[in-house]
């Protein structure tokens, strides 16, 4: 069922890479750019012109890490390894809701383990070719 209320609780929405959520998630984003080329001439009453180019995407987060889940730090570190390309998705798991789907590569991976706290993570992956937006079936 589609959430209803008009607003989604941010613990809903997930990072899926091909397939299977990144475990033990606590923040994600996605981040959408549009690169503009100046078309700015004489005409043009000393305001700044320009048009749309390339379009990029990139989606984003952080969790804790742990060594028995399905798919946590670990994964991540062989994506990076090995260049994998994935399927990512960003979505909730109610059906009817809106969801952004795209191939991209793992770009960033860090892993921070202060004294006496927990140890966490965070990666970047970068889209390549068309991110589409849908509808969850």
């Amino acid at each position: 069922m589609a959430t209803t209320s008009g607003k989604i609780n941010g613990t809903d929405l997930l990072v899926y890479v091909n397939g299977t959520a990144i475990a033990c998630a606590l923040s994600s984003s996605i981040d959408m750019s549009t690169d503009t080329f100046e078309t700015t001439c004489k005409d043009s009453a000393g305001w700044r012109e320009i048009m749309p180019s390339k379009r990029s995407w990139s989606i984003s987060g952080d969790g804790l890490t742990q060594f028995d889940v399905a798919f946590g730090f670990n994964d991540l570190v062989d994506l990076w390894r090995n260049r994998t390309l994935v399927t990512l998705t960003f979505k909730t798991s109610n059906v009817d809701d809106k969801v952004f789907t795209g191939s991209a590569y793992i770009t960033s991976l860090s892993e921070t383990a202060p004294m006496e706290d927990v140890t966490s993570y965070s990666f970047t992956f970068e889209g390549t070719d068309v991110l589409s937006y849908s509808v969850v079936a």
